[in-house]
C-alpha cells in the first residue's frame, strides 16, 4: 500500500506527504542486532545537531560540508532542523544502547528549486564517528528513498569528496542505479535513480 493512499481525496499529495513525513517513525536492526529508531527530525532537535558536531572528526565534517567546519551558525541550525517535510526532509537515527537510545546520525534530502514539480533532490548524511560503518547511512537512505518516491522524486544527487569511500560504498550498494561524474574540482557528483 502506498503511503499516499492513506489520505482523503480532498487532500493533495503535498498535504498527505507533509502529514506522514512529519510523524515518520520506523524500527530497524543494525547488522549486530541492535535496534535503530529512524524518525523525522524536529525543530526542537537543534541541541542534537549541536552535540553531534562534537562527535564528528575534522575529516567527517569536511566530507559532510565540503569545507572545514566545527560549529553550526544559528541560521544553519534553523535551516537544518526547521524542515518542511516535503522539499526538505530529514531523518534522525538513534541506536539502542543498554536500554537508552543514542543519536547516531542524520540523513536528509533537499529539492534545490523548492517547487513541488521538482523531480530531483540532493542527499546529505552525517553519522557520528563511533557509529560509522555499521549500516546507519544505508538504513537512512532506504527510508529517505521510500519518502522521496512517495513525494514523486525520481532522482537523488550527492556531491562528495572522491576519497569518501564509506559514502561511495553506501551509494554503490543501495540497489539504486548509480551514475558518477566529476563535479567541481575535487568532488564527484553522484546520481541515484529512484525506480
Amino acid at each position: 500500500q502506498h503511503l499516499a493512499a492513506r489520505g482523503t481525496k480532498t487532500e493533495n499529495r503535498y498535504e498527505i506527504m507533509v502529514g506522514l513525513a512529519e510523524n515518520y517513525c520506523a524500527k530497524e536492526k543494525l547488522r549486530d542486532g541492535r535496534e535503530v529508531t529512524i524518525r523525522a527530525l524536529k525543530s526542537q532537535d537543534k541541541q542534537i545537531l549541536v552535540e553531534g558536531m562534537h562527535h564528528l572528526s575534522p575529516t567527517s565534517l569536511y566530507y559532510r560540508f565540503l569545507m572545514p567546519k566545527r560549529e553550526l551558525t544559528d541560521q544553519e541550525l534553523a535551516y537544518f532542523t526547521e524542515v518542511d517535510y516535503f522539499h526538505h526532509m530529514a531523518l534522525l537515527a538513534s541506536v539502542g544502547e543498554n536500554g537508552v537510545f543514542v543519536h547516531a546520525g542524520i540523513g536528509r534530502y533537499i529539492m534545490p528549486n523548492n517547487t513541488e514539480a521538482s523531480k530531483r533532490a540532493e542527499l546529505a548524511f552525517a553519522i557520528i564517528e563511533e557509529y560509522q560503518g555499521m549500516g546507519i547511512a544505508t538504513l537512512l537512505l532506504k527510508h529517505l528513498t521510500k519518502l522521496a518516491k512517495e513525494s514523486g522524486i525520481k532522482e537523488f544527487t550527492a556531491l562528495i569528496i572522491p576519497d569518501n569511500i564509506k559514502m561511495l560504498h553506501v551509494f554503490r550498494h543501495s540497489n539504486l542505479l548509480m551514475k558518477t561524474s566529476h563535479g567541481n574540482p575535487g568532488t564527484l557528483e553522484i546520481t541515484l535513480q529512484i525506480p
